[in-house]
Protein backbone atom coordinates (compact mmCIF):
# COMPACT_ATOMS: atom_id res chain seq x y z
CA UNK A 1 0.00 0.00 0.00
CA UNK A 2 1.25 3.30 -1.36
CA UNK A 3 1.52 6.23 1.26
CA UNK A 4 -1.83 7.83 -0.77
CA UNK A 5 -3.75 4.87 -0.08
CA UNK A 6 -2.15 4.53 3.54
CA UNK A 7 -3.17 8.13 4.46
CA UNK A 8 -7.07 7.17 3.23
CA UNK A 9 -7.46 4.57 4.92
CA UNK A 10 -6.29 6.18 7.82
CA UNK A 11 -8.91 9.27 6.84
CA UNK A 12 -11.39 6.76 6.55
CA UNK A 13 -10.61 5.01 10.12
CA UNK A 14 -10.31 8.28 11.77
CA UNK A 15 -13.22 9.69 10.59
CA UNK A 16 -15.08 5.98 11.87
CA UNK A 17 -13.90 6.58 15.44
CA UNK A 18 -14.24 10.32 15.16
CA UNK A 19 -18.16 10.50 14.57
CA UNK A 20 -18.84 7.41 16.60
CA UNK A 21 -20.11 5.38 13.64
CA UNK A 22 -20.39 1.79 13.40
CA UNK A 23 -19.37 2.16 9.68
CA UNK A 24 -17.41 4.78 6.92
CA UNK A 25 -17.12 4.25 3.39
CA UNK A 26 -15.56 5.81 0.44
CA UNK A 27 -17.05 6.35 -2.35
CA UNK A 28 -15.52 7.13 -6.09
CA UNK A 29 -17.64 7.61 -9.29
CA UNK A 30 -16.24 6.32 -12.26
CA UNK A 31 -14.58 8.15 -15.19
CA UNK A 32 -18.26 7.60 -16.73
CA UNK A 33 -20.12 9.91 -14.47
CA UNK A 34 -22.32 7.03 -13.76
CA UNK A 35 -21.44 4.91 -11.06
CA UNK A 36 -20.71 4.71 -7.78
CA UNK A 37 -17.49 2.78 -6.61
CA UNK A 38 -17.38 1.51 -2.75
CA UNK A 39 -13.11 0.91 -1.76
CA UNK A 40 -11.89 1.88 1.48
CA UNK A 41 -13.93 1.36 4.33
CA UNK A 42 -13.98 0.82 7.75
CA UNK A 43 -16.61 -0.96 10.46
CA UNK A 44 -17.59 -3.40 7.44
CA UNK A 45 -19.33 -6.56 8.30
CA UNK A 46 -19.77 -7.83 5.19
CA UNK A 47 -17.23 -9.17 2.69
CA UNK A 48 -19.15 -7.83 -0.44
CA UNK A 49 -19.30 -4.46 0.64
CA UNK A 50 -16.40 -2.78 -1.01
CA UNK A 51 -17.75 -4.72 -4.61
CA UNK A 52 -21.20 -2.87 -4.07
CA UNK A 53 -21.83 -0.44 -6.64
CA UNK A 54 -24.79 1.52 -7.89
CA UNK A 55 -26.10 4.71 -9.84
CA UNK A 56 -24.59 7.71 -9.19
CA UNK A 57 -27.80 9.29 -8.42
CA UNK A 58 -29.20 7.09 -5.96
CA UNK A 59 -29.80 7.01 -2.49
CA UNK A 60 -28.12 9.80 0.20
CA UNK A 61 -25.33 9.22 -1.76
CA UNK A 62 -26.99 10.07 -5.20
CA UNK A 63 -28.52 13.15 -3.25
CA UNK A 64 -25.08 14.47 -1.87
CA UNK A 65 -23.39 14.17 -5.28
CA UNK A 66 -26.38 15.79 -7.15
CA UNK A 67 -27.09 18.75 -4.44
CA UNK A 68 -23.42 19.08 -3.46
CA UNK A 69 -24.15 19.18 -0.01
CA UNK A 70 -24.43 16.60 2.76
CA UNK A 71 -27.27 14.47 2.57
CA UNK A 72 -28.64 12.70 6.03
CA UNK A 73 -31.27 10.23 6.92
CA UNK A 74 -30.90 10.80 10.39
CA UNK A 75 -34.18 8.86 11.64
CA UNK A 76 -34.24 5.33 11.99
CA UNK A 77 -34.81 3.18 8.94
CA UNK A 78 -36.66 -0.10 8.98
CA UNK A 79 -35.61 -2.41 5.86
CA UNK A 80 -38.22 -1.33 3.60
CA UNK A 81 -37.26 2.64 3.92
CA UNK A 82 -33.27 1.58 3.39
CA UNK A 83 -34.66 -1.02 0.77
CA UNK A 84 -36.84 1.77 -1.27
CA UNK A 85 -34.25 5.15 -0.72
CA UNK A 86 -31.97 2.72 -3.17
CA UNK A 87 -28.45 2.78 -1.09
CA UNK A 88 -27.98 -0.42 -1.15
CA UNK A 89 -24.44 -0.29 1.79
CA UNK A 90 -27.36 0.23 4.07
CA UNK A 91 -29.04 -3.09 3.55
CA UNK A 92 -25.59 -4.94 3.05
CA UNK A 93 -24.15 -3.32 6.11
CA UNK A 94 -27.48 -3.12 8.15
CA UNK A 95 -27.09 0.86 8.90
CA UNK A 96 -30.44 2.44 10.29
CA UNK A 97 -28.33 5.78 10.48
CA UNK A 98 -26.15 7.48 7.83
CA UNK A 99 -25.26 10.49 6.19
CA UNK A 100 -23.24 11.19 3.35
CA UNK A 101 -21.05 13.42 1.98
CA UNK A 102 -20.00 14.81 -0.85
CA UNK A 103 -16.24 14.74 -2.13
CA UNK A 104 -15.16 17.83 -4.29
CA UNK A 105 -12.13 17.93 -6.52
CA UNK A 106 -10.99 20.91 -8.58
CA UNK A 107 -14.36 22.08 -7.96
CA UNK A 108 -16.58 18.89 -9.35
CA UNK A 109 -17.84 16.32 -7.16
CA UNK A 110 -16.21 13.02 -7.32
CA UNK A 111 -17.43 11.09 -4.77
CA UNK A 112 -18.71 10.67 -1.52
CA UNK A 113 -17.46 9.92 2.18
CA UNK A 114 -20.65 8.05 4.00
CA UNK A 115 -21.13 7.23 7.81
CA UNK A 116 -23.29 5.13 9.39
CA UNK A 117 -24.61 3.70 12.65
CA UNK A 118 -25.93 0.43 13.01
CA UNK A 119 -28.38 1.42 15.92
CA UNK A 120 -31.26 4.54 16.30
CA UNK A 121 -28.85 7.48 17.84
CA UNK A 122 -28.51 10.26 15.29
CA UNK A 123 -25.24 12.24 14.81
CA UNK A 124 -24.71 15.64 16.34
CA UNK A 125 -24.19 18.40 14.58
CA UNK A 126 -20.26 18.47 15.99
CA UNK A 127 -20.34 14.48 14.03
CA UNK A 128 -21.22 16.30 10.93
CA UNK A 129 -18.84 18.56 11.01
CA UNK A 130 -16.47 15.89 11.74
CA UNK A 131 -17.47 14.23 8.19
CA UNK A 132 -17.08 17.74 6.25
CA UNK A 133 -13.57 17.87 6.96
CA UNK A 134 -12.94 14.51 6.33
CA UNK A 135 -14.55 14.64 2.91
CA UNK A 136 -11.94 18.00 2.79
CA UNK A 137 -9.00 16.26 4.07
CA UNK A 138 -9.96 13.03 1.37
CA UNK A 139 -10.23 15.50 -1.47
CA UNK A 140 -7.01 16.92 -1.08
CA UNK A 141 -5.43 13.31 -0.77
CA UNK A 142 -7.31 12.20 -3.91
CA UNK A 143 -6.16 15.31 -5.93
Amino acid sequence: MNTVESAIAACIDRLQLDTNSDFAILGMMDPSGRRLRWSRSAGRTSERTNLVEQKATAGLSGKAIRSGRQAAANAAMSDRERFKLGEPILLTEQLRIAVSVPIAINNKISGVVLIGRRSDSSYLADELKQATHAAIELASLLE
